[in-house]
């Protein structure tokens, strides 16, 4: 039998922690440092346009001359040029945009739109057997001599008619210019000069994503904010600090990034500040090496990539981590792949160099795990925890402090409720109720523990929930008025008869206590309504919210608490009084010998002697209500908020891995961040075991002379 319990034991030991190490194993690459190498170099002629396919095995060079050209990469291999589009060489075209759209100016002077689409035959791998068709559209007659296409957004048609308009941003010898138009436009369309304030001249220009808005970069450092419906009004002006040489977006165009002349790189968002529209700074990345030439981004996450004549940088906008850095020699220009995974970088003299990147979990760090972050679309840094949004260009929240609140928050409430009734029903078991009575109580408490936890929090977020909304106000004067009726009720006690006390037997007294608790909640349904009406103006939930800004969920960590409290009771009354009943009769004895009451020796004897036994009830007690999830699933908002008031939900570690797990993308970021969550339950667990073990050994050996 020794050698079977050992075997036994380290078998279990064995098992957590074998289980610690696997989670351990899952979270860690969360932490692993991004890693990049060089694929390879080839020469070609110089570009002023790059687009990678979204493999990354083929890249498109756009030449004012040549057009576009076909390369298979890492080699360089010419696969195919595409003669046709206007009419060559263009005199000036914009940034080719991550999708492959692009607008040229030919020889003529004529405006044409450009879309990119690959045909590749099911399964084939090799890009020699693929063909890329550009769509050319339009042909725009432009009145007025166009220096420089800076950038255009087509539209879809939503709220312009249905029909798709084209918004163009140009330089011309009198300085900027827009004009709007049909892309099948065949009458001359009239450049209109925007209006800048005195004294600033535009580097660069960027429409928003619906083209309503447009940003304007200055050589003066200044950042302007234009309303582009009708005539264009300045609305902001933001100082960058030094001359605006580049502007770009994140996927998801939201984030406006800045590039300086001096390497100053920057994002900005517009916010809403007392209803006025803003240009805010909310991140900023380590300094570049000379002038900003460029923005590319990645169609997957929140990286891009930014370049000069000299580095390439690749820089995620949530973490602000540097992803990647590589020192170039007169780069012209610079792409990122659609996944991210690869960096194609062309030098003036055509040389072009390609890097592959290998950064999985580039949106999580120590930051955004633990800190505060300046996410898209809040006005002030914040811990949020939101792991899917409803499009692909949503920016993923891991902050985990939420659900370390959520989860202490949940616990401190069931405790509340729990401790007191399970410890002080303990000693009353053990030292005042009579045989009978404790050989009752005693197996119906226990007989609770057995009350699965997706029956209670059913009960919880269905009954008590609804339940609680409805007599929020007499639940929260019941325990008053049961301690104003004790009150007044008291001093009567000591003049019943013998026989009345004892009426319902020795050791029974407690039975008493029934007939109160009905007092009290009979004056509390009858005082309740009156008490809302005066002093809460007739409504708790509207006194709550406009008196304390607190707003009254229906699921909250009141009915969490109790739901939780019924869950842990059994566990705590247990073991309580497991540890309480074992205390030598003969210390007792001796106390009542000495002159103390019952309650004397029970509080200043028993307890003490207990008291080792008792902090080990608590602090399983403890571990239980951290580890609970179906309780806190159903009975609560399961939103993760940081508030400690009452009338809120919140969102618990164990609770998040059952939500999340679901959708969880394998080895995703939010699939590693959940092994994160239960590696720190354990970390929990084990920490409050070892401390509760150390307190038990210290109560232990200052007792156990008694």
């Amino acid at each position: 039998m020794a050698v079977i319990i050992s075997v036994g034991g380290l078998t279990i030991i064995a098992a957590v922690i074998g289980m610690m190490v696997f989670i351990a194993k899952e979270a860690f690459p969360l932490f692993k440092a991004p890693s990049s190498a060089s694929i390879g170099t080839f020469k070609q002629r110089p570009a002023q346009g790059l687009l990678l396919d979204e493999s990354g095995k083929a890249v498109v060079l756009v030449s004012p001359r040549e057009g576009m050209q076909v390369h298979r990469l890492p080699d360089g291999q010419l696969l195919s040029t595409i003669m046709d589009g206007p009419a060559r060489p263009w005199r000036s075209q914009t940034p080719m945009q991550p999708r492959g759209d692009m607008l040229v100016q030919g020889l003529d002077g004529k405006l044409s739109l450009s879309t990119l689409k690959w045909v590749k035959p099911s399964g084939e791998n090799d890009p020699a057997k693929w063909t890329l068709e550009p769509n050319w559209q339009g042909a725009l007659t432009v009145q007025g001599e166009v220096k420089r296409l800076l950038h255009f957004r087509l539209s879809d048609g939503s709220g312009m008619g249905g029909a798709a308009m084209l918004r163009v941003v140009a330089t011309t010898p009198s300085g900027l210019a827009w004009l709007e138009s049909a892309v099948d436009e065949t009458k001359p369309v009239v450049l209109n000069p925007i209006p800048l304030p005195s004294g600033l001249s535009a580097t660069c220009a960027l429409w928003n994503s619906d083209g309503r808005a447009l940003y304007v970069g200055t050589q003066e450092g200044a950042i302007l904010d234009f309303k582009m419906e009708g005539e264009p009004e300045l609305l902001t002006r933001s100082e960058f600090g030094e001359p605006v040489t580049a502007l770009g977006f994140t996927i998801g165009q939201t984030s406006l990034l800045v590039g300086g002349a001096k390497g100053k790189l920057a994002a900005y968002q517009q916010v809403r500040v007392n209803e006025v529209f803003q240009l805010q700074p909310f991140h900023a990345f380590p300094t570049l090496n000379g002038e900003v030439l460029g923005f590319s981004h990645s169609l997957r996450d929140k990286r891009f990539l930014a370049w000069t004549s000299t580095q390439v940088v690749v820089d995620h906008l949530t973490t602000e981590r540097r992803l990647f850095s590589a020192a170039v020699d007169q780069t012209a220009q610079a792409t990122i792949a659609p996944r991210g995974d690869l960096i194609l970088v062309g030098s003036k003299d055509g040389q072009m160099r390609s890097w592959s990147l290998s950064a999985p979990h580039a949106d999580v760090s120590q930051k955004t795990l633990w800190g505060k972050v300046h996410y898209e679309g809040y006005e002030k840094p914040d811990f949020v925890w939101q792991s899917t949004g409803g499009t692909d260009d949503f920016e993923p929240k891991f902050g985990m402090m939420p659900l370390v609140f959520g989860t202490l928050k949940g616990t401190l409430y069931a405790m509340l409720f729990a401790l007191p009734l399970a410890i002080f029903a303990a000693l009353y078991t053990s030292q005042f109720a009579s045989p009978n009575l404790r050989n009752a109580i005693k197996p119906a408490v226990e007989i609770m523990a057995a009350l699965p936890s997706v029956v209670l929090g059913f009960l919880a977020g269905l009954v008590l929930a609804p339940l609680f909304e409805k007599v929020a106000v007499e639940l929260l004067l019941f325990p008053l008025t049961t301690l104003l009726c004790v009150l007044l009720l008291m001093p009567f006690w000591n003049r019943l008869p013998q026989k009345w006390r004892t009426i319902w037997g020795e050791g029974r007294e407690v039975m008493w206590g029934i007939p109160l608790l009905i007092l009290g909640l009979l004056l509390a349904s009858q005082t309740g309504p009156w008490f809302e009406r005066i002093f809460l103006g007739g409504s708790f939930r509207g006194w709550l919210q406009t008196a304390h800004g607190i707003n009254y969920d229906q699921r909250n960590s009141l009915v969490v608490g109790f739901a939780m409290g019924f869950a842990v009771i059994p566990i705590i009354f247990t073991i309580s009084e497991d540890a309480l009943g074992s205390v030598p009769k003969s210390l007792t004895s001796a106390s009542l010998a000495c002159g103390a009451s019952p309650w004397q020796t029970a509080w200043r004897v028993v307890l003490p002697t207990a008291s080792p036994g008792i902090f080990s009830a608590v602090m399983v007690g403890l571990g239980r209500a951290i580890g609970e999830t179906m309780i806190v699933l159903m009975a609560t908002g399961n939103t993760p908020v940081m508030d400690w008031s009452p009338f809120n939900g919140m969102r618990t570690l164990a609770a998040n891995i059952a939500v999340e797990i679901p959708e969880a993308p394998l080895h995703g970021s939010l699939y590693r961040v959940l092994f994160l969550a239960a590696l720190l339950l354990f970390a929990f667990t084990f920490l409050l075991n070892t401390i509760a073990e150390l307190v038990r050994q210290q109560l232990r050996k200052r007792y156990e002379s008694l």
